[in-house]
């Protein structure tokens, strides 16, 4: 599901179906700031969001945690992100401090945690 206002991660954790008890994957379309959210896989939300008119390219993926609302910046999305940022890291995981604030600031205007 696209958010199309802002919520909060206890309402997202209530929403129908629940994929997953302890957390929610994410996928954040980098360039038109918005995020798409519950989904069982990162590439069904990016599907979704590619669907609206995002750009591959523009997709990175995460998860967060209900239980203390931390954000784990890991995903096959971020694949090919990392080698597109060039900072050494081709894994799954985004370790570029400059993408995670800004990706992180984009998540905090859609999601109160």
């Amino acid at each position: 599901m696209i958010l199309r206002n802002r919520v909060s991660i206890d309402e997202i954790h209530e929403m129908q179906p629940q994929y997953f008890e302890d957390m929610v994957k994410i996928v954040i379309d980098a360039k038109r700031e918005i995020v798409a959210v519950n989904m069982e896989m990162h590439s069904d939300l990016g599907i979704e969001l590619y669907d609206d008119g995002s750009d591959e390219n523009d997709l990175f993926g995460a998860n967060i945690y209900y239980e203390d609302h931390s954000i784990e910046w890991s995903s096959t999305l971020n694949v090919k992100q990392n080698r597109k940022i060039q900072n050494g890291t081709f894994g799954r995981v985004i370790t570029d401090e400059n993408t995670i604030n800004y990706l992180t600031d984009i998540v905090n205007r859609w999601i109160a945690r």
